[in-house]
């Protein structure tokens, strides 16, 4: 199965966008944190909780796509493509950056699950 790993990026990019209100709720009720750096004067609750959870979300969502649907050198693209959400997080979030780390492996093992579902013959 040939996929074009540029489309793979854009559905990343979306599907990452999508995800990154819920993403960022759930991060900032977890870890009872404030917002990174955008304050309520500034901007309103749901745009400061989007902000939060878009590069977990991304975190997330990329190893999960490209593992399960990605070609030949589906890992070297997802090291490369996750070195500026990674520091990112290091350089805002470096005290929690566990959470990252937790979600990329559940994308792996959630990749690698969609991955065998999708290559088993019925």
């Amino acid at each position: 199965m040939k996929i074009n790993h540029f489309f793979l990026f854009l559905l990343v990019i979306v599907v990452s966008i999508l995800l990154a209100y819920p993403v960022g709720v759930t991060y900032v009720k977890l870890f009872n944190i404030v917002s990174i750096g955008f304050s309520s004067f500034i901007v309103s609750r749901f745009w400061s909780d989007f902000f939060d959870g878009v590069i977990p979300s991304y975190i997330f969502v990329l190893p999960l796509i490209f593992v399960s649907i990605g070609g030949e050198k589906k890992y070297w693209w997802i090291g490369i493509l996750l070195i500026p959400a990674a520091l990112f997080e290091l350089y805002f979030d470096a005290g929690y950056i566990y959470f990252p780390i937790a979600l990329g492996l559940l994308g792996w093992v959630l990749g690698l699950g969609v991955r065998k579902l999708i290559l088993k013959k019925p």
